[in-house]
């Protein structure tokens, strides 16, 4: 059954009707996802049943980033799943795709990298204004670059000779130094954070001061048209999540290895061990106190601002609907567990 609207007061209603759904009932559902370690939280729901268990039958797709999924989520080619924070900024301006909490935070984890020989006796502003600097553009690797690029001392931000590449055409530039410097993250930047002989890590979006965020994400056309199957999705993504933070490394290092296979990323357990270590994945209740204080849209408002500092953005949507829209959803899915 679609329900199209809902109000807080009907939501332990719904979420009852979610306990023991019949085989008949399932509900199919396209989800968003990308080819790296933060895609594992949503896989790992799937591989333990939590979406079975909610309902519903899930087909993940994984796109190369967060801003190509976007034109398919406008035309409903997927109803939820994860994005990083710059996508999930023009996603809610352009078809108000709701950010419904953190999936993870991971400041720490993306970080501006540069070759030593480029450095040559220069400051870090200085050789990042002479050389070629790799990043995805319109993502949260873009919103690290222009935090670090001001934190150090880069004068004009907006005249860096900025090459948009993806993450790993990224390093591989690195390597082979066609790029100075370049934006990176777990696991993939390993060889270059363990050589320091060749590679500086200049600055991380914690050392710059920058809140980053990946959402999970619902289309506002899933929610209105399916509040029940929506609440269902995220409170198994979160459950996921905190299976994670509550296992055992080792195992969930197993599991990580399981997602490389099935995904064909290349990785050992060196590499899953370093990802996982790298983000912070959100509980549920984290995630509703997060939105509930605004933190969450406080965070992607400053998102949205360094990407307009950096001119890859011209303004600052209004995050304001959002909020009771997010958190709505999240309390729906936590009725679900009452």
């Amino acid at each position: 059954m679609k329900i199209k609207t809902i109000s807080m007061a009907t939501v332990c209603a719904f979420a009852l009707s979610l306990a023991v759904p019949a085989s008949a009932d399932t509900v199919k559902l396209n989800l968003n996802s990308q080819p790296n370690e933060a895609g594992f939280p949503m896989w790992l729901a799937n591989d333990l049943g939590y979406f079975k268990d909610n309902g519903l039958e899930v087909d993940i797709e994984y796109f190369p980033n967060g801003g190509a999924a976007l034109a398919t989520g406008a035309t409903g080619q997927w109803q939820a799943g994860w994005t990083g924070g710059p996508p999930a900024v023009s996603g809610w301006e352009k078809f108000e795709l709701i950010s419904v909490g953190a999936m993870q935070k991971e400041s720490q984890n993306l970080k501006l990298v540069i070759r030593n020989d480029v450095m040559d006796g220069k400051s870090a502003a200085e050789a990042l204004a002479e050389v070629k600097i790799g990043t995805v553009p319109n993502s949260t690797w873009s919103q690290v670059l222009y935090a670090c690029a001001a934190h150090l001392g880069v004068e004009d931000p907006e005249g860096l000779n900025v090459v948009p590449l993806a993450p790993a055409v990224t390093i591989q530039s690195l390597q082979s130094g066609d790029l100075g410097a370049g934006t990176t993250a777990a696991s993939a930047d390993l060889p270059l954070i363990n050589d320091t002989e060749t590679y500086t890590m200049l600055c991380d979006g914690k050392v710059a001061g920058t809140n980053i965020i990946a959402p999970y994400i619902v289309t506002k056309r899933f929610w209105d048209e399916d509040p029940s199957s929506a609440a269902a999705f995220v409170e198994a993504v979160y459950k996921a999540n905190e299976y994670i933070n509550a296992t055992d490394p080792a195992k969930v290092v197993e599991h990580v290895l399981a997602y490389y296979a099935d995904t064909g990323i290349e990785g050992d357990d060196v590499k899953a061990e370093y990802a996982m270590r790298m983000r912070d994945w959100v509980t549920l209740d984290e995630a509703i106190s997060d939105v509930n204080s605004g933190l969450t849209n406080e965070t992607l408002t400053g998102a949205a601002e360094v990407l307009v500092a950096g001119g890859a953005r011209d303004t600052v949507p209004d995050f304001g609907p959002m909020q009771p829209l997010a958190l709505e959803i999240l309390e729906a899915a936590k009725a679900l567990r009452n």
